[in-house]
């Protein structure tokens, strides 16, 4: 069996999934499953105004300007005292109308005419760049079944605790004054800072780069899961997705779920099928 319903329900399915011999869920003998959860610390934006036009690029996300240079571990840390890192992310969410607001300014006339005439002249003048940070996992991170919530099934719904710590801070005030120095540099009229310190709420959004809750590792005493994405105690189930990552680093994780993902199906297709069973080695 395959399980690929994305790190939430890959955790509340596992959990959900109980019976005489696993009394905590399949996966879970040795509770592990909805542990290591995190999500990415991102956000803290550097906003900028400038006297003079940018030329964007009108378009979607996906279109936008990525640094690594202080992502994971591409950079020294000597006398830092953080690990970990993120990527700055030229903001490139330009559709028309969201492109045309200068609220975080505090300089756009409110309506009318002179609205209209301020977009005109600033719309083009002015871009955001924000950080997609390493989140570490912690003990008191996790997920878990609510024991007050249900679906239209009855069925308890997903419950998610999360907070970043001190690390994640930390890191937000060094990378948050990396992109300031960016774009101080290039002579803005005016410019917003606001590295991202305070606790985590799910509004406003932030990322859908979910990790954890189902982890691969080398001990099933510390994982759900072998390296495979096979359950360590349901040979017959491999938890495929972002739930196996143990933590979650600066990068955008679809392209290691990818790779998981044609390691899993190589040895089941090679391995597994010709002889059903755990896979070691």
């Amino acid at each position: 069996m395959l399980l690929a319903s994305y790190t939430y329900e890959n955790t509340r399915l596992l959990l959900l999934s109980k019976s005489k011999p696993f009394a905590n869920g399949l996966s879970n003998n040795g509770r592990q499953v909805g542990r290591h959860y995190s999500s990415h610390h991102t956000g803290a934006p550097v906003a900028a105004l400038f006297p003079f036009d940018l030329n964007n690029w009108y378009g979607l996300p996906a279109q936008g300007i990525a640094v690594d240079n202080w992502a994971d571990d591409n950079f020294d840390h000597s006398g830092l005292d953080f690990i970990g890192g993120g990527n700055l992310w030229v903001y490139s969410d330009r559709r028309p109308i969201g492109a045309a607001s200068m609220s975080t300014f505090g300089r756009a006339p409110g309506w009318g005419s002179q609205w209209k005439s301020f977009v005109k002249q600033n719309a083009d003048r002015w871009n955001l760049a924000y950080m997609q940070k390493t989140t570490l996992p912690y003990e008191d991170n996790y997920l878990d079944l609510d024991p007050t919530y249900r679906d239209a099934y009855g069925l308890p719904l997903l419950r998610m605790t999360f907070d970043r710590r001190e690390n994640e801070h930390k890191m937000s005030l060094w990378l948050t004054d990396k992109a300031a120095q960016i774009a101080k540099a290039i002579g803005p009229s005016k410019m917003n800072v606001t590295p991202r310190t305070e606790k985590y709420t799910i509004v406003p959004y932030q990322s859908t780069h979910n990790t954890g809750g189902a982890i691969m590792g080398a001990d099933p005493a510390t994982s759900a899961l072998n390296k495979y994405l096979q359950s360590w105690a349901v040979p017959n189930v491999f938890v495929v997705g972002a739930s196996a990552f143990p933590q979650n680093g600066g990068y955008n994780p679809t392209g290691t779920v990818g790779a998981l993902t044609y390691w899993a199906l190589d040895a089941i297709r090679s391995r597994y099928l010709k002889r059903p069973g755990p896979l070691a080695g």
